[in-house]
């Protein structure tokens, strides 16, 4: 969605001289999954899945520049437009595919969720994307309510929950500084941070 995760995990990357992996930023049967076109659902899901699997196959080659990487997302978020999107017949296939890639993904050793409000979140996608916003409120608000059911059952890794309503971490350093500052921490189980800001 539009919480501002790319940004941070630059930011996040140049501070800690990391290497950055980031998601997808096309995708060809996106058009035609907003046009609302029969099967471009399960076609968008599908490139979405397959190309986030082969970005994060290559972080099994070591680096020979960067021992720290730093990810704008994670394979498990795939599953949550899945459930949004897909016909139980697409989702049955989906699950298939979906397990075998997942057994073969490399974990995060920290995971970090950038969490807002329905309301806010939409307010952001509208005015980022203006004349090209097709997405419901309605739409939203269960994104948001997979996200949130997704990271209360998480537990492989130690997660922070950030609070994102009132933070633009590109434009506010002072809440970049500190949620930098509490990632450096040793975390266990999940945490919760409202970082400072301007």
């Amino acid at each position: 969605m539009a919480c501002g995760k790319r940004e941070l995990a630059q930011h996040v990357a140049k501070s800690l001289n990391a290497e950055l992996v980031q998601d997808l930023k096309e995708n060809p049967f996106l058009e035609s999954f907003y046009k609302n076109k029969g099967g471009a659902a399960f076609q968008a899901q599908l490139f979405f899945l397959l190309n986030r699997y082969q970005i994060l196959q290559e972080l099994k080659q070591p680096s020979l520049f960067h021992q720290t990487i730093i990810s704008d997302f994670m394979l498990d978020k795939d599953r949550i437009y899945a459930y949004q999107n897909l016909s139980d017949s697409e989702l049955m296939l989906y699950e298939k595919l979906f397990s075998l890639l997942r057994a073969d993904v490399v974990e995060p050793d920290l995971v970090i969720y950038l969490q807002m409000s329905p309301d806010r979140l939409y307010d952001v996608m509208r005015k980022r994307h203006s004349g090209l916003f097709t997405v419901s409120d309605e739409y939203v608000e269960n994104v948001v309510e997979g996200y949130n059911r997704f990271f209360f059952h998480f537990n492989k890794r130690p997660l922070i929950i950030v609070n994102a309503n009132e933070v633009r971490f590109d434009r506010d350093r002072t809440a970049l500084l500190d949620l930098l500052n509490f990632i450096d921490r040793d975390h266990r189980g999940v945490t919760y941070f409202t970082p400072q800001t301007n």
